[in-house]
């Protein structure tokens, strides 16, 4: 097999001269040079035609280019705020060109827009949406939310996830071997009693079909529980499920061993060590949810505050030797 090397314009220019010097110092013609410098001749004269620069690739004349006066009309038809939106979108301004008898796809006037800057000028403004107010106790608002791992009718799976918003404890998780329901809502709120004693007293939760049926509504009301449903398109209000969800797909779904045991058994271990293990860095302390939701410090957590005072006020050589004394 070939070896090809690829040389720079540098390197070629160079080449070139040096091919010239040493035919005039030598008195040699140029095979004989080439051959001791081991260039093909057809390569050199490649070289020796366009100055040792490097072809361009680009055709030419392009064939299927946009002419000018085309371009404008395109950017006109844009720019006329007379128009209404869909008018002006890169679908209505090839409906409109038709009319001149100038027919171009939808993809080759988004390409003309892209190609001139104004391919997101119809982008106004970001959505606007309300961020609620964290809550300041343990239970008083529940975020839920479900993870669809398979999608196969009517055999969906699913992961049921709720988190406290205060504390970011995960106070109860289920697998759903099937499309979740109403009554599977139901019996998710039943497990949060079971697990802390008492209800919560908010529960944020999607619009989902399940979420917002009427038997749900009922129950809660019997118990005194508020339901707060999000807007429609804005997972950020119910932000402390939605960083979980991404947090357990990369511990315990994509996980070799997911698919090695019982799932329930599975997400109640992972809960264990999510809750009592799993320090927070959004925590100032850096404490695990369990020690935020009980207002508690395990002894790791006051020797770790301890040290990192004593590195704040006599600096990291006496904290060092802290850490050796233990």
């Amino acid at each position: 097999m070939a070896n090809y090397t690829i040389k720079s314009d540098y390197e070629k220019q160079k080449i070139l001269k040096e091919v010239e010097e040493e035919c005039a110092r030598l008195k040699k013609p140029k095979y004989w040079v080439l051959k001791q410098l081991n260039i093909p001749k057809s390569t050199y004269y490649d070289w020796l035609k366009t100055g040792g620069k490097t072809k361009s690739k680009a055709p030419h004349k392009a064939w299927n280019k946009t002419s000018k006066k085309v371009e404008d009309k395109i950017l006109s038809i844009r720019n006329n705020y007379d128009l209404y939106r869909s008018q002006r979108s890169p679908k209505g301004i090839a409906t409109l060109l038709e009319d001149d008898n100038i027919f171009m796809s939808s993809v080759g006037v988004w390409k003309v827009l892209k190609r001139n800057g104004e391919s997101r000028s119809l982008i106004t403004s970001k959505k606007q949406f309300i961020i609620y107010p964290k809550s300041e106790k343990f239970l008083d608002v529940v975020c839920i939310d479900d993870i669809m791992l398979t999608n196969i009718k009517p055999r969906d799976t699913a992961i049921f996830n709720a988190i406290d918003e205060y504390s970011r404890s995960l106070v109860a998780i289920k697998f759903i071997p099937h499309r979740i329901n109403r009554f599977d809502v139901i019996s998710f709120i039943r497990e949060i009693k079971r697990n802390y004693d008492r209800f919560p007293k908010k529960i944020r939760l999607d619009n989902a079909k399940a979420h917002i049926s009427g038997s749900v509504k009922n129950y809660c009301n019997l118990n005194n529980i508020k339901l707060q449903f999000i807007e429609p398109g804005t997972p950020q209000q119910n932000w402390p499920v939605e960083s979980f969800n991404g947090v357990i797909r990369k511990d315990l779904i994509e996980g070799s061993f997911w698919g090695k045991e019982n799932k329930q058994a599975a997400l109640n271990s992972y809960r264990q060590y999510y809750n009592n293990e799993k320090r927070l860095d959004s925590d100032p302390l850096k404490r695990t949810p369990n020690e935020i939701a009980t207002a508690t410090a395990s002894k790791n957590t006051q020797q770790r505050l301890k040290i990192r005072l004593k590195r704040k006020h006599h600096g990291q050589v006496a904290a060092r030797q802290a850490i050796l004394d233990l």
